[in-house]
Protein backbone atom coordinates (compact mmCIF):
# COMPACT_ATOMS: atom_id res chain seq x y z
CA UNK A 1 0.00 0.00 0.00
CA UNK A 2 1.07 3.25 -0.52
CA UNK A 3 2.20 5.67 2.47
CA UNK A 4 3.30 8.13 0.11
CA UNK A 5 2.10 9.15 -3.59
CA UNK A 6 1.32 12.14 -5.55
CA UNK A 7 -1.90 13.66 -6.14
CA UNK A 8 -2.61 15.96 -9.20
CA UNK A 9 -5.16 18.82 -9.66
CA UNK A 10 -6.32 19.18 -13.12
CA UNK A 11 -7.91 22.58 -13.87
CA UNK A 12 -9.78 22.17 -16.90
CA UNK A 13 -11.84 24.61 -19.07
CA UNK A 14 -15.95 23.75 -19.77
CA UNK A 15 -18.08 24.30 -22.80
CA UNK A 16 -21.38 24.89 -21.06
CA UNK A 17 -24.68 23.49 -22.21
CA UNK A 18 -26.69 26.91 -22.20
CA UNK A 19 -29.77 27.33 -22.33
CA UNK A 20 -29.79 27.50 -25.84
CA UNK A 21 -29.03 24.25 -26.33
CA UNK A 22 -32.05 22.49 -27.54
CA UNK A 23 -31.46 18.51 -28.05
CA UNK A 24 -30.11 15.79 -26.06
CA UNK A 25 -27.92 14.94 -28.45
CA UNK A 26 -26.25 17.88 -28.67
CA UNK A 27 -25.79 17.98 -24.87
CA UNK A 28 -24.37 14.80 -24.95
CA UNK A 29 -22.09 15.93 -27.84
CA UNK A 30 -20.80 19.37 -25.41
CA UNK A 31 -20.30 16.45 -22.61
CA UNK A 32 -18.31 14.51 -24.87
CA UNK A 33 -16.14 17.63 -25.82
CA UNK A 34 -15.40 18.60 -22.36
CA UNK A 35 -14.47 14.98 -21.30
CA UNK A 36 -12.15 14.28 -24.17
CA UNK A 37 -10.37 17.99 -23.26
CA UNK A 38 -10.16 16.38 -19.31
CA UNK A 39 -8.68 13.36 -20.53
CA UNK A 40 -6.11 14.90 -22.77
CA UNK A 41 -5.10 17.34 -20.12
CA UNK A 42 -4.61 14.53 -17.96
CA UNK A 43 -2.32 12.27 -19.55
CA UNK A 44 -0.46 15.10 -20.57
CA UNK A 45 -0.42 15.56 -16.32
CA UNK A 46 0.60 12.01 -16.05
CA UNK A 47 3.41 11.57 -19.05
CA UNK A 48 5.56 14.75 -17.39
CA UNK A 49 7.59 12.88 -15.06
CA UNK A 50 6.94 15.57 -12.33
CA UNK A 51 6.30 12.59 -9.38
CA UNK A 52 4.38 9.40 -9.86
CA UNK A 53 0.57 10.51 -9.37
CA UNK A 54 -1.72 7.83 -8.32
CA UNK A 55 -4.69 10.29 -7.84
CA UNK A 56 -6.25 12.71 -10.23
CA UNK A 57 -8.62 15.10 -9.37
CA UNK A 58 -11.16 17.14 -11.79
CA UNK A 59 -13.44 19.90 -11.34
CA UNK A 60 -16.82 20.24 -10.15
CA UNK A 61 -19.56 20.25 -13.14
CA UNK A 62 -16.90 20.09 -15.63
CA UNK A 63 -18.35 18.01 -18.22
CA UNK A 64 -21.43 20.42 -18.12
CA UNK A 65 -21.35 23.72 -16.01
CA UNK A 66 -24.33 24.58 -13.88
CA UNK A 67 -28.44 25.47 -15.75
CA UNK A 68 -27.61 28.94 -13.50
CA UNK A 69 -29.27 31.31 -15.40
CA UNK A 70 -31.99 29.68 -16.91
CA UNK A 71 -34.42 31.73 -16.88
CA UNK A 72 -37.21 30.09 -19.20
CA UNK A 73 -36.49 26.10 -19.23
CA UNK A 74 -37.40 24.08 -16.34
CA UNK A 75 -35.74 21.41 -14.19
CA UNK A 76 -36.83 18.37 -16.28
CA UNK A 77 -34.84 20.06 -19.67
CA UNK A 78 -32.05 20.25 -17.70
CA UNK A 79 -31.98 17.02 -16.18
CA UNK A 80 -32.29 15.37 -19.71
CA UNK A 81 -29.76 17.61 -21.54
CA UNK A 82 -27.12 17.49 -18.48
CA UNK A 83 -27.80 14.71 -16.42
CA UNK A 84 -25.87 11.45 -16.25
CA UNK A 85 -26.01 7.67 -14.72
CA UNK A 86 -23.06 7.41 -12.57
CA UNK A 87 -21.63 5.00 -13.51
CA UNK A 88 -23.02 5.13 -17.30
CA UNK A 89 -22.18 5.02 -21.20
CA UNK A 90 -21.11 8.88 -21.27
CA UNK A 91 -18.20 7.98 -18.47
CA UNK A 92 -17.14 5.39 -19.86
CA UNK A 93 -13.59 7.25 -21.16
CA UNK A 94 -13.00 8.06 -17.73
CA UNK A 95 -13.28 4.71 -16.34
CA UNK A 96 -11.25 2.84 -19.05
CA UNK A 97 -8.46 6.24 -18.01
CA UNK A 98 -8.21 4.73 -14.58
CA UNK A 99 -7.61 1.17 -15.37
CA UNK A 100 -4.98 2.56 -18.18
CA UNK A 101 -3.37 4.93 -16.15
CA UNK A 102 -3.85 2.53 -12.91
CA UNK A 103 -4.94 5.71 -10.86
CA UNK A 104 -7.78 6.58 -9.01
CA UNK A 105 -9.64 9.47 -10.27
CA UNK A 106 -12.31 11.65 -8.55
CA UNK A 107 -14.61 13.72 -10.62
CA UNK A 108 -18.24 15.27 -10.46
CA UNK A 109 -21.34 15.25 -12.83
CA UNK A 110 -24.98 16.40 -12.46
CA UNK A 111 -26.14 12.77 -12.00
CA UNK A 112 -29.84 11.06 -12.99
CA UNK A 113 -30.52 8.12 -10.73
CA UNK A 114 -33.74 6.38 -12.35
CA UNK A 115 -34.66 4.96 -9.03
CA UNK A 116 -35.73 9.02 -8.50
CA UNK A 117 -37.55 10.19 -11.51
CA UNK A 118 -37.62 13.42 -11.93
CA UNK A 119 -34.90 14.53 -9.83
CA UNK A 120 -31.28 14.90 -10.44
CA UNK A 121 -28.45 15.18 -8.08
CA UNK A 122 -24.84 17.40 -7.84
CA UNK A 123 -22.65 14.07 -7.58
CA UNK A 124 -19.09 13.76 -6.90
CA UNK A 125 -17.54 10.23 -7.17
CA UNK A 126 -14.22 8.22 -7.39
CA UNK A 127 -13.07 6.16 -9.71
CA UNK A 128 -10.88 3.08 -8.37
CA UNK A 129 -7.81 1.75 -10.97
CA UNK A 130 -10.29 -1.04 -11.86
CA UNK A 131 -12.56 1.41 -13.02
CA UNK A 132 -15.17 0.91 -10.93
CA UNK A 133 -16.97 3.96 -8.70
CA UNK A 134 -16.28 2.85 -5.47
CA UNK A 135 -17.87 6.43 -3.76
CA UNK A 136 -20.40 8.62 -4.60
CA UNK A 137 -21.46 11.88 -2.59
CA UNK A 138 -24.63 13.82 -3.13
CA UNK A 139 -24.24 17.58 -2.43
CA UNK A 140 -27.31 18.45 0.60
CA UNK A 141 -26.32 21.91 0.68
CA UNK A 142 -26.85 24.09 -3.02
CA UNK A 143 -28.59 27.62 -3.32
CA UNK A 144 -29.47 26.57 -6.81
CA UNK A 145 -29.94 22.77 -7.15
CA UNK A 146 -32.00 19.98 -5.58
CA UNK A 147 -30.55 18.03 -2.51
CA UNK A 148 -31.20 13.94 -0.54
CA UNK A 149 -32.44 16.39 2.22
CA UNK A 150 -35.30 17.48 0.44
CA UNK A 151 -37.24 13.98 0.66
CA UNK A 152 -34.69 12.72 3.51
CA UNK A 153 -36.90 10.10 4.71
CA UNK A 154 -37.15 8.31 1.73
CA UNK A 155 -34.09 8.50 0.92
CA UNK A 156 -32.71 7.26 4.17
CA UNK A 157 -35.30 4.13 3.73
CA UNK A 158 -33.73 3.85 0.30
CA UNK A 159 -29.98 3.86 1.07
CA UNK A 160 -29.43 4.24 4.14
CA UNK A 161 -27.95 6.61 6.82
CA UNK A 162 -24.61 6.11 5.72
CA UNK A 163 -25.36 6.70 1.99
CA UNK A 164 -25.36 10.57 3.33
CA UNK A 165 -21.62 11.02 3.77
CA UNK A 166 -19.50 8.25 2.48
CA UNK A 167 -15.99 7.73 2.66
CA UNK A 168 -14.16 5.10 0.97
CA UNK A 169 -11.43 3.41 2.53
CA UNK A 170 -8.67 2.95 -0.37
CA UNK A 171 -4.62 1.94 -0.78
CA UNK A 172 -4.54 6.26 -0.62
CA UNK A 173 -6.09 6.50 2.48
CA UNK A 174 -9.65 7.24 4.03
CA UNK A 175 -10.89 9.67 0.95
CA UNK A 176 -14.19 11.61 1.00
CA UNK A 177 -15.53 13.93 -1.08
CA UNK A 178 -18.11 17.05 -1.38
CA UNK A 179 -17.86 20.16 -4.03
CA UNK A 180 -17.89 23.83 -3.94
CA UNK A 181 -19.77 25.93 -1.92
CA UNK A 182 -20.12 22.88 0.85
CA UNK A 183 -16.57 24.04 1.98
CA UNK A 184 -18.06 27.07 4.32
CA UNK A 185 -20.51 24.46 5.86
CA UNK A 186 -17.84 22.41 8.56
CA UNK A 187 -20.09 20.17 9.63
CA UNK A 188 -19.72 18.10 6.45
CA UNK A 189 -16.06 17.49 6.74
CA UNK A 190 -16.37 17.04 10.01
CA UNK A 191 -18.63 14.68 9.40
CA UNK A 192 -16.03 12.46 7.28
CA UNK A 193 -12.92 13.24 9.98
CA UNK A 194 -15.21 11.53 12.57
CA UNK A 195 -15.30 8.68 10.18
CA UNK A 196 -11.26 9.48 10.53
CA UNK A 197 -11.66 10.71 6.87
CA UNK A 198 -7.43 11.58 5.49
CA UNK A 199 -7.65 13.03 1.95
CA UNK A 200 -10.78 15.26 1.36
CA UNK A 201 -11.24 16.07 -2.67
CA UNK A 202 -13.62 19.17 -2.88
CA UNK A 203 -14.55 19.69 -6.72
CA UNK A 204 -15.53 23.25 -6.94
CA UNK A 205 -16.21 26.21 -9.59
CA UNK A 206 -15.60 29.00 -6.85
CA UNK A 207 -14.16 32.36 -7.52
CA UNK A 208 -10.88 32.35 -5.75
CA UNK A 209 -10.39 35.90 -5.38
CA UNK A 210 -12.86 35.60 -2.35
CA UNK A 211 -10.76 35.20 0.61
CA UNK A 212 -12.98 33.97 3.06
CA UNK A 213 -13.91 30.84 0.92
CA UNK A 214 -9.79 30.34 0.47
CA UNK A 215 -9.66 30.55 4.18
CA UNK A 216 -12.63 27.67 4.47
CA UNK A 217 -10.36 25.16 2.98
CA UNK A 218 -7.51 25.87 5.18
CA UNK A 219 -9.75 25.50 8.40
CA UNK A 220 -11.27 22.56 6.73
CA UNK A 221 -8.08 20.81 6.59
CA UNK A 222 -6.68 22.18 9.85
CA UNK A 223 -9.29 21.57 12.24
CA UNK A 224 -9.80 18.04 10.65
CA UNK A 225 -6.13 17.20 10.24
CA UNK A 226 -6.64 16.08 7.04
CA UNK A 227 -5.45 16.64 3.56
CA UNK A 228 -7.60 18.84 1.31
CA UNK A 229 -7.62 19.28 -2.17
CA UNK A 230 -9.64 21.94 -4.17
CA UNK A 231 -9.73 21.40 -7.85
CA UNK A 232 -11.28 24.22 -9.23
CA UNK A 233 -12.23 25.51 -13.28
CA UNK A 234 -10.11 27.10 -15.52
CA UNK A 235 -13.12 29.06 -16.68
CA UNK A 236 -15.76 28.46 -19.45
CA UNK A 237 -16.43 29.32 -22.66
CA UNK A 238 -19.53 28.99 -25.16
CA UNK A 239 -16.49 28.78 -28.06
CA UNK A 240 -13.07 27.54 -27.29
CA UNK A 241 -10.59 30.14 -26.81
CA UNK A 242 -12.51 32.89 -25.51
CA UNK A 243 -13.13 32.77 -21.80
CA UNK A 244 -15.82 34.24 -20.31
CA UNK A 245 -16.29 33.29 -15.93
CA UNK A 246 -14.67 35.08 -13.06
CA UNK A 247 -14.95 30.94 -11.64
CA UNK A 248 -11.68 30.52 -12.69
CA UNK A 249 -7.88 29.02 -11.81
CA UNK A 250 -6.71 28.89 -7.12
CA UNK A 251 -6.64 25.11 -7.80
CA UNK A 252 -5.20 24.42 -4.15
CA UNK A 253 -3.95 21.73 -2.25
CA UNK A 254 -3.44 22.37 1.72
CA UNK A 255 -2.02 19.43 3.90
CA UNK A 256 -3.87 18.12 7.07
CA UNK A 257 -1.85 21.74 9.35
CA UNK A 258 -3.66 23.77 7.45
CA UNK A 259 -0.38 24.96 4.93
CA UNK A 260 -1.19 25.29 1.66
CA UNK A 261 1.42 23.06 -0.31
CA UNK A 262 0.80 23.53 -3.32
CA UNK A 263 -1.78 25.73 -5.66
CA UNK A 264 -2.01 27.02 -9.45
CA UNK A 265 -3.53 30.41 -9.17
CA UNK A 266 -4.43 31.93 -12.86
CA UNK A 267 -6.97 31.08 -14.95
CA UNK A 268 -7.11 28.49 -18.02
CA UNK A 269 -6.26 25.04 -18.40
CA UNK A 270 -3.67 23.34 -15.96
CA UNK A 271 -1.69 20.14 -14.82
CA UNK A 272 0.70 21.76 -12.40
CA UNK A 273 -0.93 21.23 -9.04
CA UNK A 274 0.27 18.52 -8.00
CA UNK A 275 1.61 17.29 -4.51
CA UNK A 276 2.84 14.57 -1.95
CA UNK A 277 0.26 13.47 -0.23
CA UNK A 278 2.24 11.59 3.02
CA UNK A 279 -0.46 9.28 4.54
CA UNK A 280 2.52 7.78 7.02
CA UNK A 281 3.31 11.63 8.33
CA UNK A 282 -0.71 12.25 9.20
CA UNK A 283 -1.19 9.24 10.47
CA UNK A 284 1.68 9.72 12.92
CA UNK A 285 0.81 13.60 13.40
CA UNK A 286 -2.98 12.27 14.50
CA UNK A 287 -1.42 9.86 16.99
CA UNK A 288 0.61 12.35 18.75
CA UNK A 289 0.09 14.96 21.59
CA UNK A 290 0.83 17.91 19.97
CA UNK A 291 -2.09 20.41 20.64
CA UNK A 292 -2.62 20.42 17.23
CA UNK A 293 -3.75 17.32 16.78
CA UNK A 294 -7.44 18.29 17.03
CA UNK A 295 -10.13 15.59 16.94
CA UNK A 296 -9.22 13.61 20.40
CA UNK A 297 -9.86 17.15 21.87
CA UNK A 298 -13.59 17.24 21.04
CA UNK A 299 -15.93 17.50 23.43
CA UNK A 300 -19.01 16.46 21.40
CA UNK A 301 -21.79 16.27 24.20
CA UNK A 302 -21.43 20.25 24.87
CA UNK A 303 -22.91 20.93 21.47
CA UNK A 304 -25.98 18.45 21.48
CA UNK A 305 -27.95 22.10 23.08
CA UNK A 306 -27.59 23.71 20.10
CA UNK A 307 -29.23 21.38 17.65
CA UNK A 308 -32.58 22.39 16.05
CA UNK A 309 -34.22 22.39 12.18
CA UNK A 310 -33.01 24.99 10.01
CA UNK A 311 -33.90 23.90 6.67
CA UNK A 312 -36.85 21.26 6.93
CA UNK A 313 -36.37 18.15 5.23
CA UNK A 314 -38.62 16.11 3.05
CA UNK A 315 -39.72 19.92 1.67
CA UNK A 316 -39.78 18.21 -1.81
CA UNK A 317 -41.14 14.80 -1.53
CA UNK A 318 -42.48 16.13 -5.04
CA UNK A 319 -39.43 17.01 -7.12
CA UNK A 320 -39.07 20.62 -7.24
CA UNK A 321 -39.30 22.60 -10.53
CA UNK A 322 -37.22 25.31 -10.63
CA UNK A 323 -34.83 27.35 -8.29
CA UNK A 324 -37.50 29.96 -7.18
CA UNK A 325 -38.71 27.46 -5.19
CA UNK A 326 -35.32 26.60 -3.36
CA UNK A 327 -35.03 30.71 -2.84
CA UNK A 328 -38.56 30.81 -1.57
CA UNK A 329 -37.77 28.04 1.38
CA UNK A 330 -34.53 30.07 2.48
CA UNK A 331 -36.80 33.31 2.96
CA UNK A 332 -39.39 31.37 4.79
CA UNK A 333 -36.28 30.06 7.16
CA UNK A 334 -34.66 33.82 7.77
CA UNK A 335 -38.66 34.39 8.83
CA UNK A 336 -38.65 32.09 11.26
CA UNK A 337 -35.38 32.67 12.55
CA UNK A 338 -36.33 35.80 12.51
CA UNK A 339 -39.40 35.67 14.34
CA UNK A 340 -37.45 33.46 17.29
CA UNK A 341 -35.52 36.13 17.90
CA UNK A 342 -32.45 34.41 16.63
CA UNK A 343 -31.82 36.85 13.76
CA UNK A 344 -32.58 40.77 14.00
CA UNK A 345 -33.94 42.76 11.41
CA UNK A 346 -32.08 45.47 9.46
CA UNK A 347 -33.18 48.81 10.02
CA UNK A 348 -33.38 49.33 6.31
CA UNK A 349 -34.56 46.36 4.40
CA UNK A 350 -33.43 47.67 1.11
CA UNK A 351 -29.79 47.86 1.99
Amino acid sequence: MPQRYYALACQTIVRPITEDIKSRSDGRAIIKENLDAALNLMWKGLGNNLGNAKLVTFPEMFLTLAPVGWRTRPSADWLDLACLEVPGPELEPLFQAAKEAGIHIAANAYEYDPKWPGRYFNCSFLIDPNGAVILKYRRLHSPVTPSPHDFLDEYVAEHGWESLFPVADTELGKIAMFPCMEVVFPEVARMYALQGVEVLINPTNDSPDVPGWVACKQARALENNCYLISTNAGGWVTRRGLLESTNAGGTIIIDYKGAVIEQHRPAGESMKARALIDIEQLRAYRHSTNAMNFIPQLRTELYRGYQQTMTPPNRFKDPMNDHAELRKLYSEVMTRLTEQGIFRRPLNADI
